[in-house]
């Protein structure tokens, strides 16, 4: 959620910052996927995104979301989502594509468990977690802390 807060935030500023990709990653794709890509290419750039056509059946992406590069995550395979996306709603409007890809974005981009933090990270994180807007759901609407009393406790270790 506080991924999400903060790209919304930068984009409410202007487009998200992308990286060139010094080997662009490149995808299959069906005729009808590639016109979907071509029409929403102007929302794509507003995301750091920069895909053109590589040959007949193949799409290559140019420029690619900082945060997401700096995570790992895989151009083609976030390209593939969004595509399966579109397809799921051609009629979706440019403002709640946007919402979904922020939060798919987000999603990829957040710490994981069992991903390693130094304290300092962790306190960072909690700090940031306290002033986040709706922190308590990630955006897709699962929860990302769970309250646990004492008495919650106590019942885990059978000292009822």
């Amino acid at each position: 959620r506080i991924l999400y807060n903060e790209l919304r935030a930068r984009l409410a500023d202007g487009k998200l910052a992308g990286q060139r990709m010094l080997i662009p990653a490149t995808f299959s794709v069906s005729a009808a996927e590639a016109a979907r890509l071509e029409q929403h290419a102007d929302l794509l750039a507003r995301l750091g995104i920069e895909v053109s056509q590589f040959g007949p059946n193949t799409m290559a992406v140019q420029q690619f979301p900082s945060l997401l590069a700096a995570r790992g995550v895989s151009a083609a395979e976030f390209l593939r989502e969004m595509l399966d996306r579109l397809a799921e709603d051609e009629t979706i409007d440019s403002e709640r594509l946007i919402e979904d890809a922020l939060a798919m974005m987000s999603c990829k981009a957040a710490v994981k468990a069992g991903d390693p933090l130094t304290a300092q990270e962790i306190d960072s994180l909690l700090e940031r977690a306290r002033t986040a807007e709706k922190a308590s759901a990630c955006p897709h609407g699962r929860p990302t802390t769970l309250r646990l009393t004492l008495k919650d406790l106590e019942k885990q270790f059978h000292r009822t």
